[in-house]
């Protein structure tokens, strides 16, 4: 059971209920994260304008965005995204393997890897990185943009887990476990 309210445009705001039904029309359903952001359509609208422009402007390939959501996810605890993010990871390509690998920050591509390897050292370090971090993944072929972005990556999972672990919503998706 949530420990807040899960909205639909019948019950959300003002600012929130257009954007609770366009979801809804979308997926043809109203995931639970969602229900529960409403809780404070600006928060709602915010996240899902944030995602918006990363995904449109973002050097990443979709199964990398997947994989550093996995990783995140499970190092935050949030079994929903973890949850989530798996069942989007195998519609951008990602198969359950590698989506176990990306859980734990591991990746068998060495560009995936050098991802993960900075978006786990960002978690870790809460973004206080050495000189010798970034250069380390310089060297590895990410360039200051793609750093950027990962960190932008990196923060708006942070947001969504954290909103996920307050709410505690009924997942509904396939439960994947976290590791």
């Amino acid at each position: 059971m949530s420990r807040m309210p899960m909205l639909c445009p019948d019950t959300a705001c003002e600012q929130g209920a257009p954007t609770l039904a366009q979801i809804r029309k979308q997926l043809g359903m109203l995931p639970n994260f969602f229900a529960g952001l409403a809780n404070h359509g600006a928060s709602l609208n915010g996240y899902l304008a944030f995602e918006e422009q990363l995904s449109e402007n973002s050097r990443l390939s979709p199964a990398q965005r997947e994989m550093i959501s996995l990783a995140v996810a499970n190092a935050n605890g949030c079994h929903y995204c973890v949850s989530g993010h798996t069942l989007s990871a195998k519609h951008v390509g990602v198969d359950a393997e590698a989506a176990r690998l990306a859980q734990q920050g591991k990746a068998v591509e060495p560009k995936d890897q050098a991802i993960l390897d900075f978006a786990m050292d960002l978690l870790e370090q809460k973004g206080h990185l050495s000189d010798e971090s970034l250069t380390a993944a310089r060297t590895l072929g990410l360039d200051d943009a793609t750093l950027v972005e990962i960190t932008s990556w990196v923060g708006i999972n942070n947001y969504s887990n954290w909103i996920n672990n307050l709410i505690q919503p009924k997942i509904d998706f396939p439960e994947v476990p976290l590791i």
